[in-house]
């Protein structure tokens, strides 16, 4: 058996940096620095009769993979438990052409590892057709790459002709550019590889145009959240009624805004964020204000709600329902904005360095630098504590 497979080629890559040299493709030699691979080997070769071939067949890929294609060796041989092959000769022209569209070897290693039956692909007919397809959108190199290792690995299976094509033209019909269909596939790979998506996305777009939504405004949500587009068109169109009924403008942004908001949870998740306001005092009416005025306030998880009005209501003694006026404040960062810039607030009202009372929003929704200014670098000599409440304000001074 170990004679045979010294006769096994060799292929000039480094995976390893360092200059290039030929990398004997042989077990024999390899497995002299490796005795765990030699075990498995001789295990191969101790199995039943019936079995020779395959273990002579998998010691080949496991070998292929570590040596030509950079994958250690718990990757290799869990790999080779999908993909199997007796010769180097197609492995080697896929090997080429991902060189040749400018892969690095990191992220050819990546590619295999993710999806080691592209080593079996045809190239004439599936690979390089889809390569220089997607090429001639924009991606290329690197960014081809990535794009690959973020699509699901169905995309490789799937047509070119049949469904990549057609897909991409019908997104460019609403996204006008090749740098916007790209956007979208990056979002929502799934999009190419069935004509499901694609139809109720389609149909779901036409009935946001029924509905006044513009067109300017579908395309940017398009781009943005193209999952939200893909849902079944009934259940689609019982949101947009939903959306509707709650005084929301097809008309302005916040449609979609509230629409994504519905779309990316289900109804007892609505009913958890709603009671975790309700148990704050809010009516329903005060929710679905808040909803309108601001829809990521009920995107926020149950703990993020319920700990923001602890520490407003309970530490800073504002009326929880005088909050659902202000629903953005919700969506601020609890640890890094609200109790730093709420506890400054608090200090320099108590010192009557600020007399004149500001509402909530008003400081929270300042921008940093301005609030440094206005509440903490203005009053640092008579209130030097305040740069310890506030550790930006150092990091600031030291920029």
């Amino acid at each position: 058996m170990l004679s045979s497979l010294r006769r096994i080629g060799s292929r000039k890559r480094n995976f390893n940096g360092g200059n290039s040299a030929t990398i004997h493709f042989s077990p024999f030699i390899y497995t002299q620095k490796n005795p765990s691979l030699l075990i498995s080997i001789i295990r191969f070769s101790s199995s039943p009769p019936n079995h020779k071939n395959s273990s002579i067949s998998s010691s080949f890929v496991v070998h292929y993979l570590i040596n030509s294609c950079g994958l250690s060796e718990h990757q290799a041989i869990t790999a080779s438990k999908t993909v199997n092959f007796t010769t180097s000769t197609n492995p080697d022209s896929v090997l080429d052409l991902l060189e040749n569209h400018g892969f690095t070897k990191p992220y050819i290693s990546k590619l295999i590892t993710w999806y080691p039956k592209i080593l079996k692909f045809g190239i004439q007919k599936n690979l390089k057709p889809k390569f220089d397809f997607f090429k001639s959108k924009g991606l290329s190199g690197i960014d081809l790459a990535e794009f690959f290792l973020s699509c699901n690995p169905r995309v490789l299976e799937t047509s070119l002709q049949d469904k990549i094509i057609p897909c991409c033209d019908a997104l460019k019909n609403i996204v006008q550019f090749d740098k916007n269909v790209i956007v979208i596939i990056r979002r929502h790979p799934w999009l190419l590889t069935g004509s499901v998506y694609l139809k109720n996305l389609m149909v779901n777009i036409e009935l946001l145009g029924d509905e006044g939504v513009p067109q300017s405004n579908v395309s940017n949500f398009l781009m943005n959240q193209p999952s939200s587009l893909t849902i079944s068109t009934t259940k689609f169109e019982e949101i947009v009624q939903q959306i509707k009924g709650m005084g929301f403008d097809p008309s302005k942004a916040a449609f979609l805004r509230g629409l994504q908001g519905l779309t990316a949870m289900t109804k007892p998740t609505w009913e958890l964020k709603v009671n975790a306001y309700g148990k704050w005092g809010w009516t329903e009416d005060d929710i679905q204000n808040a909803f309108r005025k601001h829809p990521q306030c009920m995107m926020l998880s149950e703990k993020k709600i319920m700990s923001t009005m602890d520490f407003l209501v309970n530490q800073m003694g504002y009326n929880p329902s005088s909050m659902a006026k202000w629903p953005a404040i919700f969506s601020y960062s609890l640890e890094k904005r609200i109790i730093p810039r709420c506890s400054v607030y608090k200090i320099l009202t108590s010192k009557g360095m600020v007399k004149d009372k500001i509402a909530l929003i008003t400081f929270l929704s300042l921008s940093d630098e301005s609030f440094l200014k206005k509440f903490v670098i203005k009053f640092e000599v008579e209130v030097p504590e305040l740069l310890k409440l506030y550790p930006s304000a150092v990091k600031s001074r030291a920029t």
